[in-house]
């Protein structure tokens, strides 16, 4: 009971910390503080998530084990553009010089950054429809767990500040939902 009381609070200190990484943002970019925010909130959200993988694992065993492959693919390529946004601010490297960076690096980036970083949204939305078919949280939950899915990649290509703080508060909202269900689900209803 204790460790899934852990697992319900990291659904909610990783949205919260990433939530508020685009406060921090500098004309579009992570930067040093939004950047680690990022890339810290990926630790508590990861955890969070694995007590949702053990809850779902009895009901879709194949899936889930796919889904929780998605969601580790999905949350490296996250880590990996907040500690973009960390280094470039720390070496100063100007947007134009990043990208013509990943022009020498085709391969490399197209893995960490292209296939890896938009993994995490279609985690997010396979988790909403699980969700949605197994009852563990309210449907409206599920539906709200898909916006915040289909929003994340949204705000993060705008690049504005207040699209991707409202779309980080819809996904905080989401995962608080999911973590007050997390919390109050008895033993048997893991299984």
């Amino acid at each position: 009971m204790v460790v899934r009381r852990l697992e319900s609070l990291g659904l909610i200190i990783g949205p919260l910390l990433f939530a508020l990484s685009p406060l921090f943002w500098i004309d579009g970019h992570y930067g040093v503080t939004g950047g680690l925010l990022i890339a810290i909130a990926a630790v508590p959200w990861m955890y969070g998530l694995i007590g949702e993988y053990n809850a779902l694992r009895p009901r879709f065993p194949l899936l889930s084990g796919l889904w929780m492959l998605l969601v580790l693919i999905g949350m490296f390529g996250t880590v990996a553009f907040g500690l973009q946004g960390v280094f470039e601010s720390v070496f100063g490297i100007t947007e134009f010089r990043s990208l013509a960076t990943f022009d020498i690096y085709p391969l490399p980036v197209a893995i960490v950054l292209i296939l890896a970083g938009p993994l995490f949204p279609v985690a997010l939305l396979s988790l909403g429809a699980m969700h949605w078919w197994t009852g563990l949280t309210p449907r409206w939950s599920a539906v709200l767990l898909v916006f915040a899915a289909a929003a994340f990649p949204v705000a993060r290509i705008s690049r504005s500040v207040p699209v991707a703080f409202i779309a980080d508060l819809v996904m905080l909202a989401a995962f608080c939902v999911v973590a007050w269900f997390a919390w109050h689900r008895r033993d048997e209803e893991s299984i």
